[in-house]
């Protein structure tokens, strides 16, 4: 078993992924308004479907990786 920081309660590896997660989402947010510029010139539906990924990916990723931590602990 991982050994918990005495502040926090978690794992080095989790303290990391939560900071990897947190970093690609702000990069992908700071390009966001090239890429529905780029796509929208296109097809105005294609940036919906952008701005509709970019909100909800995230909460995928989260909860596929409570799910696979929790299959883990079992």
């Amino acid at each position: 078993m991982p050994e918990k920081d005495k502040n926090t309660g978690y794992d080095r590896k989790t303290i990391i992924t939560a900071a990897g997660i947190f970093i690609g989402f702000c990069v992908v947010t700071y390009f966001l308004p090239n890429i529905m510029s780029a796509v929208g010139t296109s097809n105005p539906y294609l940036t919906a479907g952008v701005i509709a990924a970019f909100l909800i990916l995230p909460f995928v990723g989260l909860w596929l990786r409570g799910r696979s931590k929790s299959k883990r602990e079992d």
